[in-house]
């Protein structure tokens, strides 16, 4: 089973993640499928808004990295586009992604929705850590990112607000042998180009384990 269609509390993860979408008013979505690919387009066809559309894309190398999902779906966006990059296994308060897709980018840059929370986070561990410096009331430069950080300020939420040029960058940087996400991120620190908003106090969780499953508290309170 797909991890986005396990349930929190009595609706699927996906169910959670489509609603915050369209609070958003995002109407546009393609889901990149791997792993069950004909599980999840079954189960998700009949029961997706209708004011969304919904398209999806295969990603046959659905066991490498996360780059090479996130590379394709370039086919789905139009050059010159902005989009929004969402975890299928995160979910989140409507008002962080409204924050997220309200915040404006240059076209050459990204932008990464960050938790300065650090004492909430229920997985710190796992999280990816984020060194920044403050450059605005709520944005911030990002100067890396990397799961073995012990100095750092913040904690990457897994959602992203990109241009389409991004592709071009993931595709350097698989070449260059760094196929994930937080790689590309990386190159876009390293040239200033890496951007952080701050969501403040809404909440969120990585459903990275069994063990999260059972925070039942802490999702009640997100998706209620």
């Amino acid at each position: 089973m797909p991890k986005t269609l396990l349930k929190v509390g009595d609706r699927r993860i996906i169910d959670s993640i489509l609603d915050g979408i369209h609070d958003s008013g995002i109407r546009e979505v393609v889901i990149v499928t791997g792993f069950q690919a004909d599980i999840l387009k079954d189960q998700l066809r009949n029961t997706v808004p209708a004011s969304i559309s919904l398209e999806f894309c295969f990603n046959p190398e659905w066991k490498l990295s996360n780059g090479i999902s996130v590379l394709s779906a370039e086919k789905f966006i139009t050059p010159g586009d902005e989009f929004i990059l969402l975890m299928s296994d995160h979910i989140f308060q409507s008002e962080m992604l409204k924050i997220t897709v309200e915040t404006p980018i240059e076209p050459d840059q990204a932008l990464l929705a960050l938790d300065f929370k650090l004492n909430k986070i229920p997985d710190l561990n796992d999280g990816m850590k984020v060194r920044c410096r403050r450059i605005a009331k709520s944005r911030f430069q990002i100067t890396g990112l990397d799961k073995k950080y012990e100095d750092y300020q913040a904690i990457d939420c897994g959602m992203f607000k990109l241009n389409y040029g991004f592709f071009q960058e993931l595709r350097n940087c698989i070449e260059l042998g760094r196929d994930s996400l937080s790689d590309t991120c990386n190159a876009y620190a390293a040239e200033n180009r890496m951007i952080g908003i701050d969501i403040g106090e809404s909440r969120w969780i990585d459903l990275d384990s069994p063990e999260l499953f059972d925070l039942k508290n802490l999702i009640s309170r997100i998706t209620e």
